[in-house]
C-alpha cells in the first residue's frame, strides 16, 4: 500500500499516512517521521538513527526505511521502502480487535 506523507498534526493522521517530524530550518538532516500504523492507526514516531534505523527521501518524497519500524501498540513491523509501506507479523504482533 502507498504510504502518503501529510501535513497533519500526528493527531489526526488516517492509516498509512505519515507526516515529518517538524524541526529547525537550519538543520539539514532528517529528525524522523510520525507513522500511522496501517494495521491499528497508531501514530508511532519513527527517529532517524534510533536503533539503526536511516530514513532516506527521494526527489518524489518517496521516504524509505533502512530497516522496519515497530509499531508501538500493536507491535507489527512496518516496512517502507519508495513510498510502499509493508507489514510483517512474527511472534511479537499483539491480536488488536475493535467491538
Amino acid at each position: 500500500m502507498k504510504a502518503l506523507v501529510a501535513t497533519k498534526r500526528p493527531c489526526n493522521l488516517g492509516r498509512s499516512e505519515m507526516r515529518r517530524v517538524p524541526q529547525d530550518r537550519s538543520y539539514r538532516g532528517i529528525v524522523g517521521y510520525h507513522v500511522c500504523c496501517p494495521r491499528c492507526g497508531f501514530v508511532t514516531a519513527v527517529l532517524n538513527g534510533a536503533g539503526g534505523l536511516a530514513i532516506t527521501e527521494s526527489v518524489d518524497e518517496a521516504v524509505s526505511f533502512s530497516q522496519p519500524a515497530r509499531c508501538v501498540f500493536c507491535n507489527v513491523l512496518i516496512h517502507l521502502a519508495a513510498g510502499e509501506l509493508t507489514l510483517e507479523e512474527d511472534d511479537r504482533v499483539r491480536d488488536v480487535t475493535y467491538r
